[in-house]
C-alpha cells in the first residue's frame, strides 16, 4: 500500500463532553474502508479483540491479529487496513492527552526508554496472550459506560501498563522489550514445536537480526535461548505436575525422548526422573 498525505488529528474532535480527558472507542473497520493515514497530538493505546489486518506505521507495514497491541507516539503516522473477511478487524482503542502521559512516566517510569518513550523507529508492539486479551476487553466494556475522567483514564492505562511491566520485571534492562516480551511468550507447545521458527516470529524482526541482539545481550546463541526456554517449562512440569515424562518432551518439540533426556541433563544437571522425584519429596 502507498498512503495518502498524511492528516493530522486532535483530540479535542474526538472528546464529547466538554469536561472530557480521553476518549475510548471499539469499532469494526471493514476491507472497503480508506481510513486517513495520519499523526496527532495525543498519546493512543490499541488492539485488536478480533479480527486480522494490516497495521501501516511509520511507512511500514506490519501484519496485526487478534491480541495484537500497540502504544502509538504523537509523532507516529499510522493507518489500518483489514482483511477481506465477514469479521473485520475489530479495535479498541484510548486516546488522551500528554499531560497524563507525562505524569505517568514521572510517577512510574523515570528512567523509562520502553513503552511510549522507546526511541526506536517502530513503537512499542506487543502480541497479549489470551487471558490478557480478556482482562483488558473486559475493563473495556466496563470504561464505555463510564465517565471520560482522570479517574478512570489512570484506571485504564495503569492495568495496562501493568500487564506489560509483568513480562518485564525480572529481565535484564539491557535486553530491548521486543525480545524480552518474545521470551515471556514463547511458552506453549504450540510454538516450541515450532522452535526457532515460532520465536523469531514472535520479535517481528530477522532470524539474524534476533540471534546477534541476543549475543550481544545474553551471551548466548539463539538456539541457546529457545532451548533453555523449553528445559524451564520442562522443569516446571516436572516439579508440579505428574504429566507423563513422554508428553512433556513432546510438548517442548522434541519427538526423541534420549534427545530430551540428554538436553535436560546438560541444562538441569539431571535427567527429568531425578529432577521429579526431588522435587516432588513431601517436607
Amino acid at each position: 500500500m502507498k498512503p495518502k498525505e498524511k492528516v493530522r488529528i486532535n483530540l479535542p474532535s474526538f472528546l464529547i463532553q466538554p469536561n472530557d480527558v480521553f476518549h475510548i472507542v471499539r469499532r469494526t473497520i471493514t476491507a472497503d474502508e480508506n481510513l486517513d493515514y495520519h499523526d496527532h497530538d495525543y498519546a493512543e493505546i490499541f488492539w485488536i479483540k478480533e479480527g486480522s489486518g494490516i497495521h501501516v506505521i511509520n511507512g511500514e507495514e506490519h501484519p496485526i491479529e487478534k491480541g495484537a497491541l500497540c502504544l502509538v507516539r504523537p509523532h507516529d503516522t499510522h493507518t489500518f487496513i483489514a482483511n477481506g473477511n465477514s469479521t473485520g478487524l475489530v479495535v479498541s482503542n484510548i486516546a488522551f492527552y500528554l499531560e497524563s502521559l507525562n505524569l505517568f512516566k514521572e510517577r512510574y517510569f523515570p528512567d523509562s526508554d520502553t513503552f511510549f518513550w522507546t526511541t526506536e523507529k517502530m513503537p512499542f508492539m506487543v502480541k497479549l496472550n489470551a487471558d490478557q486479551l480478556n482482562e483488558i476487553s473486559a475493563i473495556t466494556d466496563y470504561m464505555l459506560t463510564k465517565k471520560r475522567d482522570y479517574i478512570h483514564l489512570d484506571l485504564m492505562v495503569l492495568q495496562i501498563f501493568r500487564m506489560l511491566t509483568d513480562s518485564f520485571s525480572d529481565k535484564s534492562n539491557d535486553v530491548p522489550h521486543w525480545l524480552v516480551l518474545a521470551m515471556d511468550q514463547f511458552n506453549s507447545p504450540k510454538l516450541f514445536r515450532e522452535g526457532i521458527a515460532g520465536f523469531v516470529a514472535l520479535t517481528n524482526r530477522t532470524t539474524d537480526h534476533v540471534n546477534k541482539t541476543i549475543r550481544q545481550c545474553l551471551n548466548q546463541t539463539l538456539t541457546d535461548t529457545v532451548t533453555k526456554i523449553k528445559m524451564n517449562y520442562a522443569a516446571q512440569r516436572l516439579s508440579m505436575t505428574n504429566v507423563p515424562i513422554k508428553t512433556i518432551c513432546y510438548n517442548c518439540g522434541y519427538n526423541a525422548i534420549g534427545h530430551f533426556y540428554k538436553t535436560f541433563k546438560k541444562y538441569n544437571g539431571m535427567t527429568p526422573n531425578e529432577y521429579r522425584a526431588i522435587n516432588h519429596k513431601v517436607f
